[in-house]
């Protein structure tokens, strides 16, 4: 008489075995991935001060302007220049900081493309705004207008080294 083996215990002790072989090759694949793709962390940096500035601008735009010599009219505006300044600070970072990955690759390049202020609505008085990069290559500083003019470039020459 043959003895019967149980095939759900076979089928079991399979699947178990890839999942095992699965999760190891998992592990190194994530051992040998390295640090930290330093793009995602601007990125957050960047939407931070993105609300902080569009915080600013409400509270300043809140209060009427014959109120220009009041304390809180100078406070607003002193908040507002400074979230405007470190806006413009992590917007060059943005444009300036390279990601390692493909994932942040693809990252950037979507947020290049999208509104500086995703917030206000897309379409105003007709015109469409411009997408981030475009609007640091225009209406930016000297040193945020030279890093928005290179980014491709340099984003060209990470693809080519990557793919």
């Amino acid at each position: 008489m043959t003895k019967r083996t149980n095939p759900t215990k076979s089928i079991i002790s399979r699947r178990s075995a890839i999942a095992g072989a699965a999760a190891t090759s998992f592990s190194l694949c994530v051992a040998e991935a390295g640090p930290p793709d330093p793009i995602f962390a601007v990125l957050q940096s960047f939407e931070l001060a993105q609300q902080g500035l569009l915080k600013a601008i409400k509270a300043s735009a809140d209060l009427p302007e014959e109120q220009w010599l009041a304390p809180a009219y100078v406070e607003a505006k002193s908040n507002l220049d400074e979230a405007h300044a470190l806006f413009k600070m992590v917007q060059f970072d943005l444009l300036s900081t390279m990601p390692t990955t493909r994932a942040g690759l693809a990252a950037l390049l979507v947020r290049l493309g999208q509104a500086t202020h995703p917030r206000q609505p897309t379409i105003t008085n007709d015109h469409i705004e411009p997408g981030l990069l475009a609007d640091a290559m225009c209406w930016g500083g000297a040193p945020t207008r030279e890093a928005a003019s290179t980014v491709l470039s340099r984003i060209a020459s990470l693809v080519i080294t990557t793919a």
